[in-house]
């Protein structure tokens, strides 16, 4: 189960870090870009681009979009159209990014040559690899590019603490990814607890750090506060602060025994729920709170409630404002989630049959609320 967590972290991580820099995605060749000339049927096409760059266009001919942005490449078109058409609209969509092929190896779960889109990152690799083994040393991955005897090695638990982007580097065609192993002898046992993914005792090896350590564990839940990590020492008296962003003696290395503790970021206020929920109450605000996932806390719907009328009374002043909500079109993307605010009161009202998939969202969410708050 510890090891599905750190996968799906890794697949919703890449998603995330995909999405930062879609808009600053250079186009290459071999990728597929879509043309639209506002009121120019004939100028609104798919191509691909040339292994030297270029697109053809009618009225045009050849022009280089290489190493452009799709909006740069737009501005490009139209600024050559403006010879023969008065004030172009151009737009460019990204219809399929090229491929390039990489090998993964060492500590995943299927090693294999995988292609992988042209730009892709480390984490794109050892996703499509099925993510890493229980054995995984995410400290030491080795990238060779292809023809090279010289290698380069990653710290890639910087890229999982705090998305740095240098430790998680943009491939090349026929890159070699190895993720090194961290089966070594064991000297003991430590203990991660607090606000990590997966909490528990974890065998040690020699050299291993606290923050080598709260990574076994899955890494700092959104709730986490890392300046609030603690190493408790048999023997000592005294916690002592630990540093897991940095090195030296603030990340120390840990003996058999220890027990690194992370805190939790305090309440930043309450909520209650009622009506159609599993569990009807008041709840802490920890971090950023969305309607969904209120419900969600609660345990999720009850019964088959009224989810297109869900209400929220909010204090304004001296009075009170009431916000009317449709979940199912939040729930369907018709609609953004709703942020909850400190003094919230959510009324969930019954209704008739809803369809199932609305009860699988809801038990989704709530087991994704509980592995986080662990």
């Amino acid at each position: 189960m510890r090891f599905f967590i750190l996968f799906a972290t890794l697949l919703l991580i890449a998603g995330l870090f995909c999405t930062a820099y879609a808009n600053d995605y250079l186009i290459k060749p071999g990728d597929t870009i879509g043309v639209t000339v506002m009121g120019e049927a004939e100028l609104t096409k798919k191509v691909i681009v040339d292994p030297k760059g270029n697109i053809a266009l009618p009225l045009m001919g050849s022009i280089a979009v290489a190493n452009l942005t799709p909006e740069q490449a737009a501005q490009l078109i139209a600024t050559k159209l403006r010879s023969y058409l008065k004030n172009p609209q151009v737009s460019i969509e990204l219809v399929e990014v090229s491929k390039i092929p990489v090998t993964v190896s060492g500590e995943v779960k299927v090693p294999g040559i995988y292609p992988v889109a042209n730009g892709a990152r480390v984490i794109d690799a050892i996703t499509a690899a099925g993510g890493t083994t229980p054995k995984a040393d995410l400290s030491k991955v080795t990238i060779t590019h292809a023809g090279s005897s010289e290698s380069i090695v990653i710290d890639f638990n910087r890229f999982m603490l705090y998305a740095d982007a240098v430790a998680n580097p943009i491939l090349n065609p026929g890159d070699m990814i190895v993720v090194a192993s961290f089966e070594k002898k064991s000297l003991g046992m430590i203990s991660v607890i607090g606000a990590v993914r997966t909490p528990g005792p974890y065998p040690i090896t020699q050299g291993i750090t606290a923050r080598e350590a709260v990574m076994m564990a899955g890494g700092p839940t959104e709730l986490a506060d890392i300046r609030s990590v603690q190493l408790r020492r048999e023997g000592a008296s005294q916690p002592v602060p630990v540093d897991i962003t940095g090195s030296g003696s603030d990340n120390p290395i840990l003996n058999p025994g220890d027990v690194v503790f992370i805190g939790v970021l305090r309440a930043m206020g309450y909520f209650t729920v009622q009506g159609g929920v599993a569990k009807p109450g008041k709840y802490e605000i920890t971090g950023q709170t969305t309607l969904t996932e209120a419900i969600a806390v609660a345990g999720g719907t009850a019964g088959k409630p009224n989810l297109s009328q869900v209400s929220i009374l909010r204090p304004s002043g001296t009075s009170n404002q009431a916000i009317a909500v449709n979940v199912d079109d939040i729930i369907s993307g018709k609609a953004s989630d709703v942020p909850i605010k400190d003094g919230d009161n959510i009324y969930v009202p019954p209704g008739k049959e809803r369809p199932r998939y609305l009860e699988i969202i809801s038990v989704a969410i709530s087991l994704g609320w509980l592995i986080f708050k662990q």
